[in-house]
């Protein structure tokens, strides 16, 4: 395709074709961080679609003769009227209509209950944005032309007075290229936004979290988030804050709108579980490593899985600072019914440049020191990681049971066990060992089968993904009957 390139297939050289955002979001997904369905629309359908209208002696009319102020109006007027390159339009028809295959659809569902999936709009640039940027995103877009539509708004929106002005900042004042990123909504009720450094401590990562889809589409952010501070060694938590969250972004099934969901009591929960907390700042940690840098995550918890949505990368410029003071009063009136007042104080300021200071100079025996403790801190939070490592514990917790009960039963034993008894109880336990082993490897061959599947499903093609559905029916068949 000219136009549209799928996540599996971006690669670091096509930075100018598809923006910063995009690559990265490729190379979390190439290092297997869950990421939904997506696929990207390059530069040149941005180029060909400016040229076919003419738009950019129009744009620089625009910029000559009107004030800043209207400017960006009419350029929303002219690209809403505009039309997209019919190549373009065909291409992304196709790549839009295969996000809505699910995994595990039959050729028949797929023809016969075909519904237009909800997607996610961002734009990705190929210049570094502003760390807490979200112009140019839009989810819960339904329908082709709707998403016609929210393309073009995208694209307008690298003119609007905040992003020229911003571009000035920098010094960026020729061509730049243009990428889109298409992704598939996931049904989710708990969401999180993560940093993969403090502002203040490049050692703290941290956790917001807060019920109900992401708020990056809205006029004004939700306010209540609960505040974790975890260690970025040992994602040790050393902070943590539950605030009431009044109401929650959520999808109205009569209308599928995102609308508000007033969260009363239910509010002043923790958002997520310690566990969840954990996941989402070892995500962080791990895509910082892969992409080279501080990154701020936008995520959502579904049942056991962990969705990164999208990566901005955590630039240098001074961060707005928010303080939030609350005061929540439980009171019980003479029915017993119980009423909760919560009053909420937001602060904002701008953060002051951190100055540089010269580091004390200490002698060559408190250098040994400091090395020496920092070193044994070190293994001691490695110790950690690995015993707090839930993953590598279920691997191995059917053996070590296998093992504590086979020196369970040899212990209480009266009499020394005839060889053939132990022969046919070894036999046993190997044989559970094995089952299990090979259990394994089906799940593992399944989860292959489904990532395979995904792929099949994005580039349409209807007979590998048949065939992969027709050998995970006879493997899940298989495993049964074992």
């Amino acid at each position: 395709m000219r136009y549209i390139i799928t996540l599996n297939n971006v690669k670091r050289s096509d930075l100018d074709s598809v923006g910063f955002r995009a690559v990265d979001l490729a190379v979390l997904r190439e290092k297997k961080i869950n990421i939904p369905l997506s696929f990207i629309i390059n530069n040149n359908a941005f180029e060909d679609f400016l040229a076919e209208n003419g738009l950019k002696v129009k744009l620089e009319k625009i910029f000559h003769n009107t004030k800043a102020a209207d400017a960006y109006k009419e350029i929303l007027k002219l690209f809403n009227e505009a039309k997209l390159p019919k190549e373009f339009e065909e291409e992304l028809s196709e790549a839009y209509e295969s996000l809505s295959i699910d995994t595990g659809a039959t050729a028949s569902n797929i023809v016969s209950d075909w519904n237009p999936p909800f997607v996610s709009v961002f734009r990705s640039p190929s210049y570094l944005l502003p760390t807490d940027d979200t112009e140019g995103f839009m989810q819960n877009i339904k329908g082709k032309e709707v998403l016609i539509t929210a393309i073009k708004l995208s694209w307008a929106s690298v003119y609007s007075p905040e992003s020229i002005g911003y571009r000035k900042k920098i010094d960026i004042s020729g061509d730049f290229g243009m990428g889109i990123i298409i992704q598939k909504m996931k049904k989710i009720k708990q969401s999180a936004v993560s940093y993969s450094c403090s502002n203040i401590d490049e050692s703290t990562i941290v956790v917001q979290s807060f019920f109900g889809y992401q708020d990056y589409s809205q006029d004004k952010q939700i306010l209540g988030k609960d505040y974790h501070e975890l260690d970025h060694d040992s994602l040790i938590i050393n902070k943590a804050d539950v605030n009431v969250q009044e109401y929650s972004l959520v999808r109205n099934p009569e209308t599928d709108e995102i609308v508000r969901n007033e969260l009363k009591e239910s509010g002043s929960r923790q958002k997520l579980d310690d566990k969840q907390i954990y996941e989402v700042a070892r995500i962080s940690k791990r895509a910082k490593s892969f992409v080279g840098t501080d990154l701020k995550l936008y995520l959502s918890v579904r049942d056991d899985y962990t969705y990164v949505f999208i990566a901005n990368r955590i630039t240098g410029e001074p961060k707005r600072v928010t303080d939030e003071k609350e005061e929540i009063k439980l009171t019980v009136d003479d029915s017993g019914k119980k009423t909760m007042e919560h009053k909420l104080e937001t602060i904002a300021g701008q953060e002051q440049e951190q100055k540089f200071e010269m580091p004390e100079i200490i002698s060559n025996e408190e250098a040994k020191k400091v090395i020496m403790q920092e070193t044994s801190a070190k293994e001691e939070k490695e110790e950690l990681q690995e015993e707090i490592d839930e993953n590598l514990k279920k691997d191995l917790e059917f053996l070590d049971e296998i093992e504590q009960e086979k020196e369970k039963t040899t212990e209480t034993e009266v009499s020394e066990p005839s060889a053939e008894q132990t022969t046919s109880d070894e036999e046993t336990v190997q044989d559970e060992v094995d089952k299990e082993v090979h259990l394994l490897e089906e799940v593992l061959k399944i989860k292959e089968f489904v990532e395979r599947m995904e792929e099949h499903a994005l580039n349409e093609n209807h007979e590998s993904y048949n065939q992969e559905a027709r050998q995970i029916k006879d493997l899940l068949k298989r495993i049964r009957h074992e």
